[in-house]
Parts: structure tokens; C-alpha cells; sequence
């Protein structure tokens, strides 16, 4: 009788474990669904989703004329907007797109501004070759047309938040589009 107690006891425990092994696989699937996010709460939220799966839908404000990599969504109120970068499957975003509204699904990326990177940027822009890859693009109209001085002054307001803020970086967050699609 107390061989049977015994063994059911034991069966009991490996039934019990079992079952908590399956709850924390359902809460580790629970943490990689994806997460809608929406323009005018994107910075608010973007510290706890960075490298996760997300879905934002907002107007189509601007696509970069070189390479159309990047679009910026806007959602009632131009001045807060989301950048958008195309994902390996993305060949561009084109300039039609501009006033529609888009569903993006896509992993939230951080990128982070330190002194090295606005030395390294400010490097860049002092060669006499321009390159359109370096720097923050902010979606602002005409910063495809920034010239050495204007792209200078970004990187000095640059220095002086990232003193005001207290840290040792400043975080630009984006979307790495996986998939797209405008909504009719």
C-alpha cells in the first residue's frame, strides 16, 4: 500500500511539472506575438519592445528619394511621426505611397546616438564626398537636401540633448518592415 501511495505521489509530481512546463511555453509564445502599436504612442511603448514583432498602421508622410528605404507614418498629428525602414524582403517604398494610409508589420529597432557616433558622423560629413547613409534621417521635409552645415548643426543639437539627458546615448527608434500593405 505505501509502495502505491509512493509511486502515485510521484506520478503526480511528473503530471504537476508537466503541466507548468506547458504554461511556460504558452507565456514564451505569449511574449513573441506581435504587438499593434499605434503612431501617437509608439515612443512611449518603444523601450519595451525593442527587437519584438509589432503592426502600426499611420498615413505615409514622406519615402526617402535615395533608395526609398524609409517612409515616415504620420496619424492626425504631423508632428510626431515613426520611421519605417524596409526589411530584407522590401525592395523600397515608393513615393506613391505619400498620403495613403499602410498596415506595417515588422521587428522594433533601436539605434543608439553616442559621442562616438555623432564624432563618426561628423567625420563623414567633413569628407568631401557626400554620403546620404550617414547621420539620423528624421523624415523632416527637404533633409535629402541638407547641405555639410546644415547636417553640422543637426549634429551639435545632437551633443547638447545627449548632455540634457544624463545618459550615454540617445535611442532613435524604427520599424524594420517585414510586410506592408496600403489599406483602400
Amino acid at each position: 500500500m505505501a509502495k502505491k501511495t509512493i509511486y502515485g505521489f510521484i506520478l503526480l509530481v511528473l503530471i504537476a511539472s508537466a503541466c507548468s512546463t506547458g504554461n511556460q511555453d504558452k507565456a514564451k509564445k505569449t511574449n513573441t506575438d506581435t504587438v499593434k502599436v499605434t503612431v501617437l504612442s509608439f515612443l512611449s511603448q518603444a523601450d519595451s519592445l525593442i527587437e519584438k514583432p509589432v503592426l502600426i498602421e499611420g498615413t505615409v508622410l514622406h519615402t526617402c528619394k535615395h533608395g526609398g528605404k524609409r517612409m515616415f507614418l504620420v496619424d492626425g498629428n504631423d508632428s510626431v511621426s515613426v520611421e519605417v525602414t524596409a526589411g530584407p524582403s522590401i525592395t523600397k517604398f515608393d513615393e506613391k505611397l505619400i498620403g495613403s494610409r499602410v498596415r506595417v508589420t515588422g521587428i522594433l529597432k533601436e539605434e543608439r546616438i553616442d559621442a562616438k557616433y555623432l564624432n563618426e558622423w561628423e567625420n563623414e560629413v567633413k569628407k568631401p564626398e557626400a554620403n546620404h547613409n550617414a547621420g539620423v534621417h528624421t523624415g523632416a521635409k527637404g533633409h535629402e537636401d541638407q547641405d555639410a552645415n546644415d547636417k553640422l548643426q543637426q549634429i551639435e543639437a545632437l551633443r547638447k540633448d545627449l548632455k540634457n539627458s544624463g545618459k550615454d546615448h540617445l535611442s532613435n527608434f524604427s520599424i524594420e518592415a517585414g510586410k506592408f500593405v496600403e489599406i483602400k
